[in-house]
């Protein structure tokens, strides 16, 4: 891969990758209740995630799987009910806080809590698998090893991610900070953005990140 594709590729990616999706929406609500640090764990199972579906298209399953219509609904669907049910606990979750402290849930989820949530929920975003099968080509270059390429592609389209999955949980938190001085509020707030990333994959998102 030239350098001149690269820039291409990463001016490509970085417009797709900053639009809000189903992982961006998670790590969103992690950060407002937990903290961005904490928010580091649900960006790494992201990329995890999307690191698999990478080398899944590279290998060629990607093909199989964008192509098999009921596969593409078993996995839609998974990632549905999943958000949904993150979405219904938060939702009925109660919440007491201490008045000594005004960040009462920086300690009650363990790290591989949020790494799995993360990983899961990207996971079962049908679309990243679909996406990636449609845009890698377009960078290509036949006439040479496909692997070298996917050496580079699939870990700038990684390091992207993490990058803005982390801005809008940064972000977040300093904005929605009162909201943890309200639990009641937060765990309303994060039930509905989780049910609003069930809706944006069950009604053909346009975000595959």
């Amino acid at each position: 891969m030239t350098i001149d594709t690269w820039l291409v590729f990463i001016t490509a990616s970085l417009i797709l990758t900053m639009t809000p999706g189903p992982s961006i929406l998670l790590g969103v609500v992690h950060s407002v209740k937990y903290g961005p640090r904490k928010t580091i764990f649900t960006a790494l199972g992201d990329i995890s995630a999307n690191l698999i579906q990478m080398i899944i298209v590279a290998t060629g399953l990607g093909v199989i799987v964008s192509s098999s219509e009921m596969t593409f609904v078993a996995i839609k669907w998974f990632g549905v009910i999943t958000l949904l049910y993150m979405g219904v606990k938060m939702l009925f979750s109660s919440q007491r806080i201490d008045s000594s402290t005004s960040l009462p849930s920086l300690n009650s989820i363990s790290a591989q809590k949020l790494y799995l949530s993360g990983f899961f929920v990207a996971m079962g975003n049908p679309k990243a698998i679909v996406f990636f099968t449609a845009f890698f080509p377009q960078f290509i270059d036949t006439t040479k090893p496909l692997l070298p390429q996917m050496m580079v592609m699939c870990p700038t389209m990684v390091v992207l991610d993490f990058i803005w999955v982390m801005t809008y949980a940064v972000t977040a938190n300093k904005f929605l900070y009162f909201m943890h001085k309200c639990p009641s509020c937060l765990n309303r707030l994060g039930g509905i953005i989780l049910f609003s990333a069930a809706v944006i994959i069950a009604i053909n998102s346009h975000s595959p990140i």
